[in-house]
């Protein structure tokens, strides 16, 4: 009997394992990567109190100085009233790679009016400054990877994004930057962004998508999603 249970083992076992060899079990898989998309938009950090009146303003602007002067972010009602130019190219990211989508917003919310809005973001570009925040990210930590997106503003980045950059620490995080922009292009918003970083902080290629370009721009962020080689899994703009 103890024969028969014997060999009925050993064939089993030399069906399982044909080559006479155990299988080693399989080694433990990473953890998928935990993505953050943050973004800072003008139409989220602004109180239209006048949509008519912000409209006309920002409208003006571009009839009387063309595009080459632009500083902000947005051109007409779709962009003045939310979602803004970041934030639209926030969502076609999320849509593509999932993630945690986190708006970037200052306390004392800009005006409306865009040639305020100007003014004050060329004010605090020249005092460095770092407006308060009044969203913030809870457990930081955890994210491995963060788009970081922004308009260019006057040349940079918004002066919140570096109060953001600052608040959290990057060291040994990948951050995707992705900027909105006018004929001005990046320009140095991405520089400036990346000189709060550590040095440990891995910061790869930018994408700049050009305002009139927005609605259109999903194809261009896939395509420059899947040029980065991440370890993250990028669904297509079919699914």
């Amino acid at each position: 009997m103890k024969t028969g249970m014997a060999l009925m083992l050993a064939l089993l076992t030399a069906l399982a394992f044909p080559c006479g060899v155990l299988a080693e079990a399989a080694p433990a898989q990473e953890a998928p990567s935990k993505i953050l998309i943050a973004y800072f938009t003008w139409a989220d950090n602004t109180v239209v109190e006048d949509a008519g009146a912000a409209i006309d303003s920002a409208l003006e602007h571009y009839d009387n100085m063309g595009d080459a002067n632009s500083g902000v972010d947005a051109t007409s009602s779709a962009s003045v009233l939310a979602p803004g130019n970041t934030a639209v190219m926030a969502g076609h990211i999320h849509d593509l790679v999932g993630g945690d989508l986190f708006s970037i917003q200052v306390e004392e919310p800009y005006s409306s009016v865009y040639d305020e809005c100007l003014n004050r973001a060329s004010d605090e570009l020249a005092d460095n400054a770092r407006p308060a925040l009044r969203t913030h990210v809870e457990n930081m930590e955890q994210y491995d990877i963060v788009f970081l997106g922004m308009p260019n503003w006057w040349y940079s980045c918004p002066m919140a994004v570096l109060t953001f950059v600052e608040e959290y620490d990057f060291s040994g995080k990948t951050v995707v930057p992705f900027v909105a922009h006018g004929t001005g292009g990046i320009s140095g918003s991405v520089r400036d962004m990346r000189a709060s970083l550590p040095e440990d902080c891995t910061v790869l290629d930018p994408i700049g998508v050009y305002r009139p370009d927005i609605a259109t721009c999903q194809p261009v962020i896939e395509e420059w999603l899947r040029s980065l080689e991440l370890p993250i899994a990028i669904r297509t703009a079919a699914e």
